[in-house]
């Protein structure tokens, strides 16, 4: 400290919080006597005469504040002398009373006492020494504490990635079931001596017991924010992400948002990462979701990095005019909209069935199946007593469900057949089951119903791997955009006249041949050209959707650059449209010139253009090296792998949802909820962030920082 601005510095950084050396330097130093300036009240300003310093040794002044301050108090005094030690003098008329009065205060006297014993007398040094032993003891206490909340975090988060309820309907200490959370600290307690004695020493004396449902929300709490601060940190190095945002009814018929989102990370892996669950029941609109997106998401800095949105086709998510989409495109251009391509084909499959009369009634009474055995224990009873398969629930918004229903008819056709001919011959089954029996029963002996259930199978057989792939986290939207392509191959050739003579043959096979019964009963049609024309149909409805719902994505055209199966015409002749493409939409992320020269180098090296896979090409440009030597084709590859063909992982959080908010766990709050859903889906980032000791230190600052704790968790 300069000796002119020592009396100002010690209002910043008071005397007694130095340190003891400190205070016996400021004292060996003396007193400060500046030349003090003060204006009066007529305008005028008059300086202090040096002679009032020679006459009162405790006098001092400051040349920031410019008044003057009694220097004993200053260090020394205590609240009462606030004139001499806080505010200061300025009033120079009536200086030599004030200085005289001050003088005969009491605690001027004290001050100026213990000013003149510091550093005489021994016991400053035994303070600073009981201020050292009293930190160590502290640190310690600290220490022993910060082991058993390590503990509890263990606890809980290993209650929380298995979605185990934490709480007991009756916690008692005589209670036979405390609940989860409590039963498995008492069982960690017998083998641990440190949570053992912490759990000991609450019963004499209650401070911190670590169990309540307050301490475990915040062990929650502390849990998901360090998760949510790793996700943060991953995407805040990713050069850019895109979100998936769907909504669904809880078990409380509270409405709830997920959300997750997509980036490449730095290890070039493809990651998908869910926020959490928000609750929009109060108001589903898009105005209002868009708001939300706003004030939850604006930490991500989507505004310049989001580059894709992506949900299902509901008009409040999806629409142009007034939707989410449109609304987030006007605060983020490049945040292209990309319809989920799962619920695509399923909204293919299931708009192909409505138009065609034969294959909507079809699936009508295919229903029948899946209701008829729902409803009775003894009916699903007589399907394992004739070693048939059980019949899967259908749900009509979900296509790949009645594919299920589908395949196990077609598969347990005969089985089926016992079974209905068995309830019809038992005499104590009820009239209700009969009578539907029968009727299923006649539908299996049914040519048509027969033949339609073969063709939708070996259909099925295809779109369901399809299906399937499309909900895959890690396919990007170019790799999705092929199999689309070859599904549209695959019906083409199922269309053929060989196909359908095969399924005609053996439905004739499995009941009466209409062709037969036509020469029979002498009718005028020809039961084959019908039946050939509705096969027909379903593949040619098939097609034409999936061409029509698959074709609109002009902004995404520059996908093909990093199509495998045109890398050998790019040879020969560069897409330079595509490459447009991509300028017009995402150009302020790449240098031109310079990426259409690492493309040309691409194309020509089969070594490094060999993955047939987006994700599996990220891959080796990361581990090879090549992400450095060709950063402009590595950031390409980054951003169609950040754009997300499908929804799927949103709805793979609704799964979650559905496990841990419960019909015995329907009050949870949203934030508890919320939570833990994030410990559960993104279990392998807490996995990962246990195995670092460094992680639990955080986590208790965290828990430690929420509010005012009981117990000492904070190192002085």
């Amino acid at each position: 400290m300069e000796l002119e601005d020592v009396v100002n510095d010690l209002f910043a950084k008071p005397f007694h919080g130095l340190s003891y050396n400190e205070k016996i330097a400021i004292k060996a130093a003396g007193r400060p006597t500046p030349k003090i300036a003060i204006t009066k009240s007529n305008g005028k300003c008059s300086t202090v005469n040096a002679t009032w310093f020679a006459r009162y040794t405790w006098l001092t002044g400051s040349v920031t504040t410019n008044r003057l301050y009694c220097w004993p108090c200053l260090l020394m005094g205590n609240a009462k002398s606030q004139t001499w030690s806080v505010h200061g003098f300025n009033d120079l008329k009536n200086l030599d009373r004030a200085t005289k009065r001050h003088e005969k205060c009491q605690d001027h006297v004290g001050a100026a006492i213990r000013l003149s014993l510091l550093g005489t007398m021994p016991i400053d040094r035994v303070v600073d020494e009981g201020v050292r032993l009293q930190t160590q003891q502290h640190n310690a206490k600290v220490s022993s504490n910060r082991d058993v909340i390590k503990r509890l975090i263990d606890a809980t988060a290993y209650l929380g990635m298995q979605e185990m309820s934490l709480r007991g309907h009756e916690e008692g200490g005589n209670s036979d079931n405390k609940g989860n959370y409590r039963e498995l600290a008492e069982l960690i307690a017998r083998y641990d001596r440190v949570l053992a004695e912490h759990l000991e020493s609450w019963k004499a004396v209650t401070v911190f017991t670590g169990m309540s449902k307050t301490i475990q929300n915040y062990l929650i709490s502390a849990i998901a924010g360090s998760i949510n601060s790793e996700i943060q940190k991953q995407i805040n190095t990713a050069p850019f992400f895109s979100w998936q945002i769907d909504e669904t009814t809880d078990i409380s018929c509270q409405s709830q948002l997920s959300v997750i989102l997509r980036y490449v990370n730095g290890q070039g892996t493809i990651q998908e990462r869910f926020l959490g669950f928000f609750d929009v029941s109060s108001d589903r609109s898009a105005q209002n979701l868009f708001d939300f997106v706003q004030t939850e998401l604006s930490g991500f800095n989507f505004k310049d990095k989001l580059v894709a949105q992506t949900y299902d086709g509901a008009a409040v998510m999806a629409s142009d005019l007034n939707g989410l989409q449109a609304k987030v495109r006007e605060l983020a251009p490049c945040a292209t909209f990309v319809h989920c391509y799962a619920h695509r084909l399923n909204l293919v499959l299931s708009q192909g069935v409505k138009t065609i009369p034969q294959a909507k009634y079809f699936f009508i009474h295919l229903g029948g199946f899946t209701s008829f055995f729902a409803k009775s224990s003894k009916r699903v009873s007589l399907l394992e007593e004739f070693s048939c398969a059980r019949i899967p629930r259908s749900a009509p918004t979900r296509w790949n469900f009645s594919s299920r229903v589908v395949n196990t008819v077609a598969s347990n056709y005969d089985q089926l057949l016992q079974v209905f001919e068995n309830i019809h011959e038992r005499p104590k089954m009820d009239d209700e089951t009969v009578r539907l029996a029968d009727g299923l029963k006649s539908k299996l002996q049914e040519f048509e119903f027969v033949f339609l259930l073969l063709t939708f199978e070996q259909l099925f057989s295809h779109t369901d791997v399809v299906f399937d792939i499309l909900q895959h986290k890690s396919m990007d939207v170019v790799f999705c955009k092929r199999r689309i392509e070859n599904l549209l191959q695959i019906l083409d050739e199922l269309k053929a006249q060989s196909e359908f003579d095969k399924i005609y043959a053996r439905a004739a096979s499995l009941t009466e041949d209409p062709d037969l019964s036509h020469r029979a009963k002498r009718r005028l049609l020809n039961p084959r050209q019908s039946y050939t024309a509705i096969y027909a149909s379903i593949h040619d409805n098939l097609r034409t959707q999936i061409t029509q719902r698959f074709q609109h994505l002009d902004r995404l055209r520059f996908m093909e650059l990093l199509d495998s199966a045109k890398f050998d015409s790019y040879k020969i002749s560069f897409p330079t449209q595509l490459l447009t493409n991509l300028m017009e939409t995402y150009g302020h992320f790449f240098d031109q010139e310079k990426l259409k020269i690492e493309l040309q180098h691409f194309y020509q090296n089969t070594e490094i253009n060999s993955s047939q896979k987006l994700c599996d090409a990220l891959g080796f440009m990361k581990s090879s090296g090549l992400d450095g030597a060709m950063p402009q084709l590595y950031r390409l590859m980054s951003l169609i792998g950040t754009i997300g063909a499908t929804s799927a992982g949103v709805e793979r959080s609704f799964s979650c949802l559905k496990r841990i908010k419960t019909y015995t766990r329907n009050a949870m709050g949203q934030e508890r909820l919320k939570n833990l859903a994030i410990i559960s889906i993104e279990k392998k980032i807490l996995k990962t962030l246990q195995k670092d000791p460094a992680w639990y230190d955080q986590v208790t600052d965290r828990f430690a920082n929420q509010t005012a704790r009981r117990i000492d968790l904070i190192y002085k």
